[in-house]
This record gives structure tokens, sequence and C-alpha cells, in this order.
């Protein structure tokens, strides 16, 4: 295959895990169905195969890839060009539990349930835990270098589940308060 081709084919295949990311967080994974993410690419279904051997495959790779996609956004959040270090872990709090459009949400809260190992397939299940993971040592990264926030280990933990759980209950139950409550905590602890 030549240059141009392999390039053409990693587009293809990026293409494809973006919208079954989008699906993923949209309505999970039972929400993903190979023949409407090709459509949406302008591809045939037949063309799956040339890039993946199954859909649990792609599933994987599209968590994995809305992980990263994640990682890069909250740093982004919470250390836009130009502003200082203080305030980041604000910032990133508040940018992450504002409402967006449901495929640009929280792949933790999108595939919790599909990821559980009872459910999931072990990529996927895996894919899910590394990226927690990956967000979680993030998320720490800007608290610690945030120096209006001091937060222990422990606490740390608990804002971090707390943000998250913040996001699924306002999602779930289309109520800002619990959004306003984790908000206002991390309010209260500035200095």
């Amino acid at each position: 295959m030549g240059r141009s081709n392999r390039e053409q084919a990693d587009v293809n295949r990026q293409r494809i895990v973006d919208q079954a990311d989008a699906a993923v967080r949209g309505g999970g994974v039972a929400a993903v169905s190979i023949s409407d993410i090709m459509a949406r690419v302008g591809m045939t279904q037949g063309g799956f195969y040339n890039h993946f051997e199954s859909k649990d495959a792609l599933i994987a790779e599209a968590c994995a890839s809305g992980f990263a996609r994640s990682v890069l956004n909250w740093k982004a959040r919470a250390h836009p060009k130009g502003r200082p270090v203080v305030g980041a872990l604000k910032r990133l709090v508040a940018y992450y539990l504002a409402r967006k459009p449901v495929e640009q949400g929280c792949p933790m809260v999108a595939l919790g349930q599909d990821a559980a190992r009872h459910h999931a397939s072990p990529a996927l299940h895996d894919a899910y835990r590394e990226g927690v993971d990956k967000l979680f040592s993030t998320f720490k990264e800007i608290a610690h270098a945030d120096p209006s926030l001091a937060l222990s280990e422990d606490e740390m933990t608990a804002a971090f589940a707390a943000i998250v759980g913040a996001s699924m209950l306002a999602r779930a139950t289309d109520d800002s308060q619990w959004s306003a409550g984790v908000e206002a905590f991390f309010e209260s602890r500035s200095r």
C-alpha cells in the first residue's frame, strides 16, 4: 500500500473511531451500529472490516480515543494561554460540569455501566479503566499545580469522584443542583 493510501486509511479509521465515540457518548454501546457509523463517514458497511476486527474492537478504541481527547481538553481548559495557574482546578471543574451536547459529555459517565466487567468486553473494560486512571492523574496534576486549593490525596480522590457523580446525576435528573453544589465546594475551598 502506498504512503498516501496508508495515510487515507488512517484518516478513515480515525473518522470511524470519532463517530463511534460520539455515538457511545450519546447513547451507550447499544447505540453503536456498524452500518450507521459507516454511513455517517460515507463508507460501506463491508469496509468496516478493513479497519476493525469487530464491533468490540471499535468500541474499545473509541473509548480510549474519547479519554485521550478528554485529557487534552482538561489540560487546555485548566491552563488556557495567558491564564495563571491559580484557579486552574476551579476552571477545570466549571468546564467539566458545564452543560454540553451529550455526544461531547464525559466518557466516564457515558460508558460507566457499559464498561463494567460483567457487561463489557475485556478490551472495553481495560480501555475504560486506563482512561479513568489517566483522567484522575490529569486531575491530580492540575490540583497539585494550583496553589489556590490545597487538597490532600484523599480529598483529591473524593473531589474527583464528586465531579463525576455530580455530572452523572445532573445529566440523569436534568437538575443542575448537583453540579452547583460541587462547584460551591470548590469555591469555598479556594484561598
